[in-house]
């Protein structure tokens, strides 16, 4: 039971996307993958892909650095064409319903790293966007950079609890902010949770609940240890972010497998298969 709650196959730059793929589903065949593509109009093909397979699912989205130059309302307009489009004609959408194929809206945010001079801009899609994720009663999955405080101000802003913070990179101070205001949110952690000079996202796995605990490869980067520096990252890779969590926690590992495992189908909203 392993789910990368978040991935790019399509970005890999050593193997055949289908490749990566089938890696995964050989060998968790009953494990799930969520991939993300890069922008607007390549969303609508990962659609296409996440139909193809039972157990991959699909986010679109409007990166913060990608914002740039774009109409907001017209941008939005178009997510949603693709929203009702390719999922359920029911809206809200509704939990377990077998027709949607896109789980969430990613990867949203803010991103002061790269573009430190134009936050007000991504301010505008970030909302907009949380806005449209309420609207079809989707889950937002969080890209931060060097912005976790208006982060977290937003979200307060809109009182939007129904979130996973992508590859969390801050420390547990933050993630109990997190938790204070949405304690059902999702935190998850890539493999940087096993580098050595990671301690402060080290006691974060730790520390906080089980049940808000994710993992993802965000592939093709952030290759976890062993194969730092050695191997491009893909999803198959995922059983090593999972060991780590398993080595820093206290509970049996059975439970930490199969607890996360149902996070993530909570959070997308993915029937449990009896």
């Amino acid at each position: 039971m392993l789910y990368d709650t978040h991935c790019h196959p399509n970005l890999a730059k050593n193997k055949d996307w289908e490749k990566i793929i089938n890696n995964f589903l050989e060998e968790n065949p009953e494990g799930f993958l969520n991939i993300i593509w890069t922008d607007l109009e390549k969303s609508k093909n990962v659609v296409k892909l996440s139909k193809k397979f039972e157990r991959i699912f699909s986010s679109i989205w409007i990166h913060p650095c990608d914002v740039y130059g774009l109409n907001v309302e017209n941008t939005i307009n178009s997510l949603e064409k693709i929203l009702i489009k390719e999922n359920s004609p029911i809206i809200p959408f509704l939990k377990g319903d077998e027709n949607n194929k896109i789980v969430a809206i990613w990867e949203i945010g803010l991103d002061y790293y790269w573009e430190k001079d134009k936050k007000e801009e991504q301010k505008k899609f970030f909302i907009a966007q949380i806005k449209l994720a309420k609207k079809y009663n989707l889950p937002i999955i969080i890209h931060n950079r060097d912005s976790k405080d208006d982060v977290l101000k937003i979200l307060k802003q809109m009182n939007f609890k129904n979130f996973i913070f992508h590859c969390f990179s801050e420390n547990l101070e933050y993630a109990q902010k997190l938790l204070d205001f949405s304690p059902e949110c999702k935190i998850s952690f890539s493999g940087i949770v096993t580098f050595k000079n990671a301690q402060e996202i080290q006691e974060t796995a730790k520390k906080i609940p089980l049940k808000n605990i994710l993992v993802e490869t965000d592939s093709p980067y952030l290759t976890p240890t062993p194969f730092r520096w050695k191997q491009e990252n893909e999803p198959s890779f995922t059983k090593y972010v999972l060991e780590k969590i398993i080595e820093l926690r206290n509970e049996d590992s059975k439970e930490i497998k199969k607890q996360i495992f149902e996070n993530s189908l909570e959070i997308f909203w993915i029937k449990k298969e009896k």
